[in-house]
């Protein structure tokens, strides 16, 4: 439902007759009063003050040219919030990409021939690097799962995001 700001209107009858087409019956105008006063139970509407902000039903007699002051807020905190959940899903892969890229790294390092040569001699090195590249192994497949996890719950964040946007 649109929300309004009051203006200059002292009563619900003079915000309905700001909201209505011009020319509109004093029966319309009166309908729309109502249905107002309906939407706003929590309200004194007989003692407007301007600033005050104040849900408008839907009627057919409505004007088109009355801004909705939450509507338009709400459609860019949607879009901004919307630009940070892709963020931070290229963020995530981002970071995947360079964690792998270290996790490769450090892999060469522990398969160089100098590497190699020290670990026939010693049963504890031999014994680490084994231990290591068990635990790079897994670390990389504990990466990739977290991330997937990460960019399909933050899919999903988008998609009710846009199913929400669409409720106003």
């Amino acid at each position: 439902m649109p929300i309004v700001v009051v203006e200059q209107e002292k009563t619900v009858a003079a915000l309905a007759a700001r909201l209505v087409e011009a020319g509109t019956s004093e029966a319309a105008t009166e309908r729309a009063a109502q249905a107002i006063r309906e939407a706003n139970p929590g309200l004194d509407l007989d003692h407007l003050r301007p600033g005050m902000v104040v849900v408008v039903p839907p009627s057919a007699e409505a004007r088109y040219d009355v801004p909705d002051v939450v509507g338009g807020a709400l459609d860019a905190y949607f879009e901004q919030i919307h630009r940070e959940l892709i963020t931070f899903i290229q963020t995530a892969q981002s970071a995947l990409e360079a964690d792998t890229t270290e996790r490769a790294a450090t892999a060469e390092v522990l398969d160089a021939e100098a590497v190699q040569a020290a670990a026939q001699y010693d049963p504890v090195l031999r014994n680490n690097l084994e231990q290591t590249r068990r635990t790079l192994a897994d670390d990389g497949r504990i990466a990739v799962e977290i991330t997937e996890s990460l960019i399909t719950g933050t899919e999903q964040w988008l998609t009710d995001l846009d199913d929400l946007s669409t409720m106003w």
